[in-house]
């Protein structure tokens, strides 16, 4: 770059930076100096308008499935407890389910039908969404709070939040500037949680809380504040409340303004230096890559993936890298996300794919079901050249598939269109690492996928004591009551790989069996087993 233009770009980046910083920092003189007590209040608003959008979904999401738990039988069979257990799954606040009949006993849950019930209360003739609590959970050992309603036929259906969610909803110290937050009881005030020190207006009667309210002025406490209230759309009998001190405008002194001046000049300065190094950095990379691309430094190595049943090779996950020819070989997260910002990611995907037909023909040759799969974003699935590609690429890879993250699968409205014309031409849809994105069921139903990767965060708890070690069953069931296949991803001791074939999960990929490997010692590996390869499908 000519040194006149580098000199250009540099004033430029001074500018802008001189620009953001003074707009920035004018904005806040103006906002520490003119509204500041409006400021602070919006503040506290935008709280409690936050933790009540949060319970609000939960308990909306909660009373939709209580409203349909009228068709759910209540003789509890294997059904029944499925879709119990699928509701805590989806719904993180959920920690258990039950069945109560007329009697107030306990007939099944979320772990399975009691034998014998446990009596509990009985429930309450109404239709209307309730709640009580905290109770001691009878299996967890641990505070929760209770939704329930009652059905028509006398049964109610009672879910389980919590206490500790609720807390973490309410945790004060995740706000500022609070002096307390509560969920009320709304017809008397009592409150059900509370974080900080509880206070009311003594000139202003607040409740029974009907709609959003505000109040300013002294409290029992004998402080000036300022508090706001909303009851739950979902459970007006509940409302959140939320309070600080009032504190007079702001008043910016001299030494506090020479201060402002120095944060504001070294702010100018670090931000014009971060926005050249920033600039010189990608153009720099974005270079290289054109370059790599060009000189054939990018190529492809080959992950296995096993029959742990036959310790056969049954596909590949091709996998790209760089050979820098400075640095030496580089992994994908070294370059890729800048492949991602400037579009190369497309030139380098197809360059894959292309290189993945040739080198895999002698392969394929031999076994032709060899499953073969390539890592896909949302941005590859919106471009016609690379769908070209892996159209042409399904000629002779009978056995192809693509893998998404969850945000991927997502993240787009006109994904799923795109999925459905692959799944038409015969390519395979795959989840990748399935159960650290949404971990729902909602694209499970609605997007043509056919495999799902379990991610090995959850191999990787096998025989462990952690939060995760759960949920790999859950995954294995899910997928299994859902016609869904399975491979588990980053196995690495015999011990796991056991214990997935016990579970079902039959297909591996990881270094127990190999690491990514060149094509040169994919062919050898594949030559030192019999003949007759299996297929996966």
């Amino acid at each position: 770059m000519p040194r006149a233009r580098l000199f250009a770009k540099q004033l430029k980046n001074i500018a802008f930076a001189w620009l953001i910083c003074s707009v920035v920092f004018g904005m806040l003189l103006v906002l520490l100096y003119i509204q500041h007590r409006d400021a602070e209040q919006l503040h506290i608003q935008s709280i409690a308008q936050k933790v009540h959008f949060e319970l609000n979904t939960q308990l909306k999401e909660i009373d939709s499935f209580l409203r349909q738990a009228e068709s759910l039988d209540v003789t509890c069979p294997q059904e029944t407890l499925f879709r119990l257990r699928q509701q805590v799954f989806k719904n993180p606040a959920m920690s258990e389910i039950g069945i109560v009949n007329q009697k107030g006993q306990l007939l099944c849950n979320t772990y399975g039908v009691l034998n014998p019930p446990i009596q509990t209360t009985e429930p309450v003739r109404s239709n209307e969404l309730r709640y009580h609590g905290p109770i001691i959970s009878e299996y967890m050992e641990m505070s929760a709070f209770v939704l329930a309603r009652t059905r028509q036929d006398g049964y109610a259906v009672n879910v389980l939040l919590p206490s500790d969610w609720l807390r973490h909803t309410l945790d004060l110290q995740q706000y500022s500037q609070l002096d307390f937050i509560a969920l009320v009881d709304s017809e008397t005030g009592v409150p059900i949680l509370l974080q900080g020190h509880y206070s009311l207006p003594l000139h202003q009667s607040l409740f029974p809380v009907q709609r959003p309210l505000q109040a300013h002025g002294k409290f029992d406490d004998g402080k000036n504040k300022y508090l706001f209230a909303k009851p739950i759309i979902s459970l007006p009998r509940l409302s959140v409340v939320a309070s600080s001190n009032s504190s007079p405008i702001f008043t910016v002194q001299s030494t506090t303004f020479v201060a402002l001046l120095a944060v504001y000049m070294i702010a100018w300065g670090g931000l014009s230096y971060l926005l050249y190094f920033i600039e010189k950095r990608q153009l720099s990379l974005k270079f290289q890559l054109k370059h790599a691309i060009a000189q054939h430094q990018l190529f492809n190595v080959y992950q296995p993936l096993i029959d742990a049943k036959t310790q056969h090779i049954v596909g590949v996950e091709v996998l790209i890298r760089w050979q820098h020819p400075s640095e030496g070989e580089l992994g994908p997260a070294y370059f890729i996300p800048e492949a991602e910002r400037s579009g190369a990611i497309v030139e380098i995907s197809i360059v894959q794919v292309n290189n993945a037909v040739k080198e895999l023909a002698p392969l394929l040759a031999l076994n032709p079901q060899l499953k073969v799969s390539f890592n896909v974003n949302g941005q590859l699935l919106s471009c016609p050249a690379y769908l070209a590609t892996l159209e042409l690429a399904k000629q002779h890879i009978r056995c192809l598939t693509i893998e998404l993250t969850e945000r991927d699968v997502l993240s787009q409205v006109q994904v799923k269109h795109t999925l459905e014309q692959l799944v038409a031409q015969g390519i395979e849809v795959a989840v990748d690492d399935f159960g650290t994105g949404y971990s729902g069921l909602q694209y499970l139903q609605s997007f043509p996928i056919d495999l799902l990767k379990i991610d090995q965060s959850f191999v990787a708890s096998i025989g462990l004591d952690n939060l995760q070690s759960p949920v790999l069953n859950a995954v294995i069931e899910m997928a299994t009551k859902l016609n869904k296949k399975l491979i588990a991803e980053g196995v690495e001791t015999a011990y796991q790989a056991d214990y997935l074939l016990k579970q079902g999960v039959e297909v591996h990929q990881g270094w127990l069996y190999a690491k990514a490997l060149a094509i040169e010692a994919l062919i050898a590996m594949v030559k030192r087993e019999p003949s007759t390869l299996p297929s996966y499908s």
